[in-house]
């Protein structure tokens, strides 16, 4: 396998169109969550499915990932983007034909197939499209993309049933704004100039890099470590907003969502100047002080500082989440990429899933408060795990890097001159090994 060399114009046009079908696929996972109402309503969805779609949909995700994560080096990141998006579309349409419980976990299922292909082939696709010069861009869209695809997805559904409560429109909608995504898809360039081998790509593995085995730990650490909060307030904002802070409208449960999950887009431009480990450090101490603020906030009854510091939270969180993505990005082989955030997501829903399962269990025991200083001791916990396991991952010899353009001379292939050009002027840029 080897990756093309894209002008500038395909690599920016790459990227925006792959982060727009990111975006999408994800928005279309989240439509049926502020639906499941209606579905009770009207075809008699019971919450036993309600509590089982969750599961299903993460079986889809898991098996994607460990099956299929690498299966774009095989057929190429376009074709496998367009064949996601097709699995999005079919998802909406299952959900909109749905008319028993077992259609809506069949649904769910597809759903969880296109996420698990969304966070290996289309991620991989926006990556390779950015390069190593934006690799910070790249690596926010990887992180936490999916996260601000969801919030869209929820948002957008609750304003547009609340104005039009009509299944046929809100799926409709989501439908068309994939099939733009499936027609646009064909304007981004293939990275890939050389796939592997079908054989190659569809071993059952995670994939841990033999040189960066602290570095890939850390890196899913902070992954288990901030998803754990963020997944939480995917089942509970709501709640929270009623019980802990009298809230009726389904408002402002969502906005509660919106601000754990849109600003952490946001982190990972915001530090992309900083040393990488001095970024990682101070995100993830300031995200334990935000979840132990968060346990504050909800004892003390005050609406408006927990808003305020899940904000805080979501931009520290995202933060950390594409700096840490990017250390080890920076770090491995660029052909290894599929099997890298195949493998680190893997880790990420599978963990999810179990903290997820030990959240609930303790707010039946405990409180809101109880749950959120829990939550915080974890996080503490992976601050010291991160900070050894960065301080003792070995930095890479300068003699050893070898920039895109050095590599294509030692191939003997000429880049075009403005990529020669910043390729050079990226030189204090540490770029991956190619072999």
């Amino acid at each position: 396998m080897h990756k093309a060399q894209l002008t500038n114009a395909q690599s920016l046009r790459g990227f925006l169109l792959a982060t727009f079908a990111f975006l999408a696929i994800f928005a279309s996972t989240a439509v049926p969550i502020p639906l499941y109402a209606d579905y009770q309503a009207t075809i008699g969805l019971t919450t036993a499915d309600i509590s089982n779609t969750m599961f299903t949909y993460l079986t889809g995700v898991t098996l994607t990932l460990l099956l299929a994560g690498r299966i774009s080096d095989s057929f190429g990141r376009v074709p496998v983007t367009s064949l996601t998006i097709m699995l999005a579309i079919f998802g909406c349409i299952l959900f909109l034909r749905a008319e028993s419980g077992v259609d809506v976990l069949a649904a769910r299922f597809v759903q969880g197939l296109a996420a698990g292909f969304g966070m290996s082939a289309v991620s991989s696709l926006v990556i390779d499209c950015v390069g190593e010069r934006h690799l910070s861009w790249g690596s926010t869209v990887a992180s936490c993309g999916a996260m601000f695809g969801i919030m869209i997805g929820s948002v957008g559904v609750g304003v547009l049933y609340g104005m039009v409560p009509d299944l046929t429109v809100v799926y409709g909608t989501m439908i068309l704004v994939l099939a733009v995504c499936l027609f646009l898809v064909n304007f981004v360039h293939e990275p890939l100039d050389r796939t592997a081998s079908l054989r190659a790509t569809i071993r059952p593995r995670v994939f841990v890099p033999q040189d960066c085995r602290r570095l890939f730990a850390a890196v899913a650490v902070v992954y288990l470590s901030t998803w754990m909060v963020s997944c939480f307030f995917q089942s509970f904002a709501s709640p929270i907003a009623y019980t802990c802070f009298g809230e009726t409208s389904p408002l402002a449960g969502s906005v509660i969502l919106a601000l754990v999950m849109a600003p952490s887009v946001l982190g990972g431009p915001l530090v992309q100047r900083l040393d990488p480990r001095r970024a990682l450090a101070a995100a993830m101490v300031i995200s334990l002080g935000c979840t132990a603020a968060l346990a504050l906030a909800v004892g003390a009854r005050a609406e408006l500082a927990f808003m305020g510091v899940c904000a805080v939270f979501s931009v520290a969180s995202g933060a950390a989440l594409a700096t840490a993505l990017r250390m080890l990005l920076l770090e491995v082989n660029v052909l290894q990429l599929s099997a890298i955030l195949s493998s680190v997501n893997l880790v990420a829903y599978a963990g999810s899933a179990v903290t997820g399962l030990v959240c609930g269990a303790l707010l039946g025991a405990t409180s809101y408060a109880a749950v959120f200083a829990v939550m915080a001791f974890v996080l503490a916990a992976a601050c010291v795990f991160v900070f050894s396991a960065v301080r003792a991952a070995p930095a890479r010899r300068k003699s050893k890097r070898l920039t895109l353009a050095h590599f294509h001379r030692k191939r003997g292939t000429a880049m075009p001159a403005s990529e020669d050009a910043s390729a050079g002027a990226s030189e204090d840029l540490p770029a991956p090994m190619l072999s």
